[in-house]
């Protein structure tokens, strides 16, 4: 008997391993970007990658009941992102799963995904 298998977007990128991988690069770099740097000032980081672990964990179907943060919208209310700094994050997640070798049919689902976020989070 076949099994149907939900979540091998999840186990492409390597699983829990992998999403460790890309949240701990991912951040690394956005961290380290002086006009993103404003963005982050006075947040529990450790906190911040746990929930991009678990967005990453429920985007690409690993668990459907992983993300226990608040709404998109919501949590990026009050920091009046605007669309130039919403694509540099957005390139900066491309740049991680292309230097970690993630297959490009899966980072362009993956920017797909966040792009359609864009209006909840671009709010400046």
């Amino acid at each position: 008997m076949a099994t149907e298998t939900h979540d091998a977007m999840y186990q492409t990128v390597g699983g829990a391993a992998g999403i460790n991988r890309i949240v701990d690069l991912f951040y690394e770099k956005l961290w380290a970007d002086p006009e993103l740097q404003p963005y982050f000032a006075g947040i529990d980081r450790e906190r911040l990658k746990h929930h991009q672990r678990q967005f990453l964990t429920f985007a690409l179907g690993g668990d459907t009941q992983a993300y226990e943060g608040r709404a998109l919208g919501e949590s990026h209310a009050d920091l009046k992102i605007t669309d130039e700094a919403f694509s540099k994050v957005q390139w900066y997640l491309r740049v991680t799963l292309e230097e970690l070798d993630v297959d490009r049919p899966l980072i362009m689902i993956i920017n797909g995904f966040v792009e359609g976020g864009r209006g909840q989070v671009v709010t400046a």
